[in-house]
């Protein structure tokens, strides 16, 4: 709707999160590979709500960052999203250098090759993190204006670009809002989404068309059907389960 896509620069790797998966996944990055929105006034949350959700297979070890939204790194504003050195994943929120930070309890994701979803936000100043749809942990610590005329927002690698905090997992479904969600919309995002990480899950229309020219919803079966020029395409919830 705005217009404002990711740019790639570089090689970024596009791979199905799953054998006979529709759904794609993001990787190989490195400090001449990543993927970047300049600066967009739409990401200024100042003190406000915000969220940051999404799935990651967290490989490798050290510290790696999911997502750089800073103008900076010697006295940044904005917010950063990374798995810390220690297995642990931590949003971390700046005001023109000083910091408030919020660390899972969890820290077993180090080296895991697993589909594990992220969802790191602001709910009235309290900084809380979620793992696989459920609450790990919170803090209500200092409120940081992340607004900054200058931040970009990085997937993949930190800003400026360092190649030791290069994310070496993947990434898909990334996704930020100015608004915070309801533990009870979490769980059913993680119920709804994971389901497209199985093996041969299928996610889109059948055919090659996109028009949908009629719709139908079951509710004693939950199924919603959907007409196109190819014909009829059945899903559960978000992954397509049959077609006609």
């Amino acid at each position: 709707v705005n217009g404002n896509g990711l740019q790639v620069f570089g090689t970024v790797t596009k791979n199905p999160v799953a054998s006979g998966a529709d759904l794609v996944a993001y990787g190989s990055f490195g400090t001449g590979s990543y993927l970047k929105q300049p600066y967009n006034s739409d990401l200024d949350f100042g003190t406000g709500d915000f969220c940051i959700m999404g799935w990651c297979t967290p490989e490798g070890s050290g510290s790696r960052y999911i997502l750089d939204g800073r103008d900076s790194e010697s006295s940044p504003s904005g917010f950063i999203l990374y798995r810390a050195s220690n297995g642990g994943f931590q949003l971390t929120t700046y005001d023109a250098g000083a910091g408030t930070g919020l660390l899972t309890n969890t820290q077993t994701y180090l080296n895991s090759a697993r589909w594990t979803f992220v969802t790191a936000l602001r709910r009235n100043g309290i900084l809380e993190i979620y793992v696989d749809g459920k609450l790990d942990n919170t803090n209500n610590a200092t409120v940081r204006n992340v607004d900054g005329s200058e931040r970009k927002t990085t997937f993949g690698i930190s800003v400026p670009l360092h190649s030791y905090h290069v994310w070496q997992g993947s990434l898909a479904l990334w996704r930020i809002s100015a608004t915070a969600p309801s533990p009870e919309q979490i769980a059913k995002i993680y119920e709804d989404e994971k389901v497209l990480f199985q093996e041969n899950a299928q996610a889109t229309l059948y055919g090659s068309s996109d028009a949908v020219t009629a719709l139908a919803y079951d509710d004693t079966t939950e199924l919603l059907h959907v007409g196109t020029s190819a014909g009829r395409s059945v899903f559960q919830g978000l992954r397509r389960v049959d077609n006609t």
